[in-house]
């Protein structure tokens, strides 16, 4: 028994004490370690640098080379749950920003079509940073929902300023909705004032009574209520910027834009 403890485990010297690790806790450890020497996994040493803590984290190139290996189209990417060591970089750069009173939530620079690794990694990153600097939950109606297994979240990252207005991907510039008061929103069902509270668009009155009515509950009517405020983040320094609400209110809200 003694000798084949030995050949299943692995003894080593840690912290001036005998360690005994299983032989496949070393086999995984020797693995991962060849695959952040590939730049399919980040090394626990960078990702510390991060996060706070020693792990191992996939890649872009990682995630890359599995959906190849799986036969999905590397254009569904975005679509899925998995936050790579890169989208995270982005994602505590975005977090990391600091408030200007002058904040330009549009991005003069950006050409609309033009789609590069970089500004797709900054959308996911963008993505991350909102949801869950609101508990990935909507700041309307609260709801807060996963999949069964908690891989996907039903609430998305909403532009104030649309992104193919050249909308920037700053946290200012974003907030958290379910996917109908994101359509909602970006419609113009309603805006937000500069303290944050919900007006309503007054064409919402002149709508058939059977419209926005599921069964009998009247979604539409019900979640959205003029002087409601929403919920906003912890941090104050994350709060929509007062500029992107100005934008919306002026080319969406009230201009009528869809």
């Amino acid at each position: 028994m003694k000798g084949r403890r030995t050949r299943m485990s692995t003894i080593v010297r840690k912290e001036q004490r005998l360690k005994t690790f299983p032989a496949w806790h070393r086999l995984l450890f020797r693995s991962a370690d060849i695959a952040s020497k590939d730049g399919l996994l980040s090394h626990p040493k960078d990702t510390v640098r991060l996060l706070g803590a020693r792990q191992w984290m996939l890649t872009e190139r990682g995630i890359d080379k599995a959906l190849k290996l799986s036969g999905i189209p590397i254009e569904q990417k975005s679509e899925l749950p998995v936050v790579t060591y890169e989208v995270e970089r982005v994602k505590k750069e975005i977090e990391a920003g600091k408030r200007q009173k002058d904040y330009d939530p549009i991005d003069n620079r950006k050409k609309p079509k033009a789609i590069t690794r970089e500004s797709l990694l900054r959308r996911r990153g963008f993505r991350q940073a909102v949801i869950e600097t609101y508990d990935y939950s909507c700041s309307i109606c609260g709801l807060k929902v996963s999949s069964p297994k908690s891989l996907l979240w039903e609430v998305e990252a909403a532009h104030i300023v649309p992104h193919r207005l050249s909308g920037k991907d700053d946290i200012w510039n974003g907030i958290a909705l379910c996917h109908f008061h994101h359509w909602c929103f970006d419609v113009g069902w309603f805006a937000l004032t500069p303290d944050y509270a919900i007006e309503v668009n007054s064409r919402l009155s002149e709508l058939p009574v059977d419209y926005g009515v599921m069964r009998e509950l009247d979604i539409l009517r019900g979640s959205i209520k003029s002087n409601q405020k929403i919920s906003l983040p912890r941090r104050q320094n994350d709060y929509p910027h007062e500029n992107a609400i100005l934008w919306h209110r002026k080319n969406i809200f009230m201009k009528g834009a869809v």
